[in-house]
Order: structure tokens, then sequence, then C-alpha cells
């Protein structure tokens, strides 16, 4: 075992909180487990670093690291008690907190992570805590007997990845990484769903996280569109040095990552292209902004140059015509599909023999791949422990820095083996089930599954699947629109998405 007693057990119980606070049947026992795991969540992150040098700054100022904290938890309640007075403050500030990491130095390293969006999570548990009058309804929405059998093997299989991933951190070649995934992505991902299936999602919530999604496309692709007519980033000094020996130059606005800016921009146009296919009681205004929207993110998605990201838009696409439209919906998109190969084609857009593997910029992410495969190969039953495809690369196929294989089953296999492939295929089943059958009854819901189909998608190509705030949203949203339904409320079933 590679992994200490005291890691090991903060990693199960920080799993088991979450994984609780999307399955107890009970309010009180939700909101206890949810806060439990927000608690462990940072203590599994300090004494994984205590003894490092990137808290040393943290040692050495105690009383400022005491008034910092203080500083967090004021704002953390302030925020909480404002979404309390004003619940569709929280559907703006979700959606606009998604795509946002904030750059923190410690001990000479950088991290990018998602500070408003723990912000908003937080204190989003602070007013369902301090909001008694509205437990009945949220009880109601969370009954256990009348949710649908897809979103409730949904939740199980979620929970069961969460303690999954931990149980089989005991042995990882990187149990740092484990622990940061961990607390970092799963934990507050797992409580955050939890909280987005007990609020009413009715037409106003919906509307307001769209034109939140549409505004945050335009304003992100504007910067993209900007950087790309300045010729220079204003992040990531190593992709813009790679830009200096490429034939083209990959934009990623205030993303680290232009593969990530490229996913974001990808969810925006499906949602706003769901919201146009079903939007036929909307205004001209309406559907000429939201269209207007399409076409810059659209603009924005093309200087990524991420491959993986029109994969997944198309994959989007394709889910909204077949709800909408059934099987002409179907033959549209195929058709639709076969044009754009051919414009292509005829455009000389595909790879060819001639060109290099440096011009393709593909050789990187074949060998992770192919790496992967030999990694699970290897040892095929239990992986090499979560976290590990990085270290476990360095050591056993090449000296390269990397944490994923670019391929969502490929780093299960090498990470977790079979063990792993069985509770993802299950939760694959299990999540597919639940947005298709939240699609087939609404816009809404057709809108949250073309999405999912889009980041799924993404995530084979590219990887980031849990460890995506998105995809834990999406499958709450797709659950709390099922059990709208069920209770007699209206979610929005037309334009709004």
């Amino acid at each position: 075992m590679t992994a200490s007693i005291p890691a090991l057990l903060g990693l199960l119980a920080a799993a088991a909180a979450a994984a609780t606070a999307l399955l107890a049947p009970s309010e009180r026992s939700r909101l206890f487990a949810m806060a439990a795991a927000l608690v462990l969540a940072p203590l599994l992150i300090v004494g994984d670093m205590w003894d490092g040098t990137r808290l040393d700054g943290v040692r050495a100022n105690p009383l400022l690291a005491a008034a910092a904290l203080a500083v967090v938890l004021a704002a953390v309640v302030g925020l909480g008690l404002a979404l309390r007075r004003r619940p569709l403050l929280f559907c703006v500030l979700l959606v606009a907190a998604l795509p946002l990491r904030v750059p923190i130095g410690l001990g000479g390293e950088t991290s990018n992570l998602l500070l408003p969006l723990y912000l908003v999570i937080a204190a989003q548990l602070v007013a369902t805590a301090l909001d008694p009058e509205g437990a009945r309804a949220r009880a109601l929405r969370r009954d256990a007997a009348l949710m649908p059998a897809a979103g409730r093997w949904c939740f199980r299989a979620l929970a069961l990845s969460l303690v999954v991933y931990a149980a089989l951190a005991a042995y990882s070649l990187d149990v740092s990484n484990a622990i940061e995934n961990v607390a970092f992505f799963l934990v507050p991902f797992a409580v955050l769903a939890a909280l987005v299936v007990e609020q009413p999602w009715g037409r106003r919530e919906l509307s307001a996280g769209l034109v939140t999604v549409g505004i945050s496309a335009v304003v992100f692709a504007a910067i993209g569109i900007a950087e790309f007519a300045a010729g220079g980033l204003l992040l990531n000094p190593a992709l813009e040095q790679s830009n200096q020996i490429h034939l083209y130059f990959r934009v990623n606005s205030l993303f680290f990552d232009p593969n990530v800016f490229g996913r974001y921009l990808a969810l925006a146009v499906v949602l706003l292209g769901a919201f146009l296919a079903y939007g036929a009681e909307t205004s001209n205004r309406e559907r000429l902004a939201a269209g207007a929207a399409a076409i810059v993110a659209v603009v924005g998605l093309v200087l990524s140059y991420s491959l993986t990201s029109f994969l997944a838009v198309g994959a989007g696409l394709v889910v909204v015509s077949v709800l909408r439209w059934r099987l002409r919906g179907a033959l549209a998109a195929l058709a639709l599909g076969a044009a754009s190969l051919a414009v292509l084609v005829a455009l000389g857009g595909l790879p060819n023999s001639s060109m290099t593997d440096r011009e393709l910029d593909t050789s990187g992410r074949t060998s992770l791949v192919s790496g992967g495969i030999e990694l699970a190969e290897a040892r095929p039953l239990g992986g090499y422990g979560s976290g590990s495809f990085g270290r476990a690369f360095y050591e056993n196929i090449r000296e390269a820095r990397t944490t994923v294989s670019h391929a969502e089953p490929i780093t299960v296999a090498a990470e977790q083996g079979a063990v792993g492939l069985m509770v993802y295929a299950a939760l694959l089943v299990a999540s597919i089930a639940a947005v298709w059958r939240a699609g087939l009854r609404s816009g809404a819901g057709a809108a949250v599954a073309a999405a999912y189909a889009a980041i799924l998608v993404h995530s084979m190509g590219y990887a980031g699947f849990l460890i995506d705030p998105v995809t834990w949203v999406l499958l709450a949203l797709a659950l709390a629109l099922a059990l709208a339904r069920t209770h007699g409320e209206r979610p929005a079933s037309d334009p709004a998405v």
C-alpha cells in the first residue's frame, strides 16, 4: 500500500460523505453529509501538502492564514444569505462560475482552481441550511419513491464511482494526485449535484441560466478572437511557443488549455442550438440574440483548433435533431454531416500522408493513447491506482509529463483496471438512460441530453469526465427536470433551456 493510513482514511471518509449527500433519504442527513464533505476536502489537501514547500507561507504566517480563512467564511455566509433571499441568483452564479479558474501560486507552483465555483457551492449549502421553510419542497423533489429508476441508478453509480476511486488510491503510484482529484473535483462536484437536484428548475431559472451561458460564451469567444487578431495569448506561455512552430495559431481565451476553451464553447453552441430548435414560441429578438451568440461562439471554437470540440458539437446537435424531429432529424443530421465531410475533402481539410505529426499536432496524443493501452494491459485487474496515469506513464512508457491519456476509458483502464471499467460502464449506461429519458419529455431535457452527449464525446477524446463540474450539473439537471414533471411542476418544457 502506497497511501498512508491517515490519507486513505481521509479519502474514504470524504468520498463516503459525498456519496451520502447524493443518496441519503432525509434532508438532515444530506445537509450533514454535504457539510462534512466540504470540510474534509480542504483538510485532505492541507494534510497532503503540510510537509512540503507549497504551504511554507501558511506555516510561517498562521495568523495571516487564519485571517484569510475568516474572510472566506464571511464571504460564504454573506453570499449564502443573498442566495437565500434571491434563489434565482444561484442559477446565474452557478453557470457563470462553472468555467472560471483562478491561478493560485503556492510554493513556486501555480494551480488553476475553480475558486468561484467552490464559493458558490459552499454559499448555496449555507442558503439551503438556513431555509427550513423550503425543506418540505426539497424533500418532495428528492422523494426516492417518485424518482425515476434511471435517475436513482445514475446517482448510485456516481456514488459508487466516488468510493471506488478513493479506495483504489490505496496503492496508487501518485497518491497526491488522487487526493487532489478527490478534494478539488469529485467531492465538491458531488455536493453540487446534490444541491442542484433540490432546486426548483422552472422557466425563470433555466432562462436565466441560458442567458448567462450565451453572454459568457460571447465574452470568452471575443477574447479568443482578440488574441488571434493580436497574435498573442493572455495565458499559457508554452502554447504561445507552440504556436510559433505550427501552421496555425490556437487561442485559449481565459482558459489555460485551448481544448478546455473549445469544450466550453461547444457546450454553449449545443445549448443555444437546442433553444433555437425548441423555441418556436419565443420572440424574434430572443432567437436572433441566441443565433448571434452561437455564431460568435463558433468563430471562437474554430480558432481554438480543438478537433474534439468540433466532434462534441456535432454529437450534441445530432441529439437535438433526433429528439426534436425524430427520424427526420436523424436523416437531416446525417445529411449535414455528409455535406460537411464533402466540404472538408473539397477544401483539402482532411489529413493526408504528406502532413507531419507536428503539423497535425497529434503525435503526443497518439503516444499517450498507445502508452495508456500498454499500461492497462500490464495491470488489467486493478491498474496502477487512482490518479496514477502520469506517474505510471513516466516510469513505464516514456519520460513525459502528463496526467491523462486524452481518452477517458483508457485513463480509467490504466488507473483502475477492470474494476474501474465496470463502474465506469455502469455509470455510462445509467447516465445515458437518465438524460435520454429527460430529453424525450421536454425541450429543457433535450438541451441537457444534447449537452451531455457533447461532453461525453469530448471526454472520449480528451478526458475530463467526472472532473468537469458540467458533467455533474447536467446529470443533476436531468434528474431535477424528471422529478419536476413527476410532481406536476412545469420545468419550462418549451423554449427555455
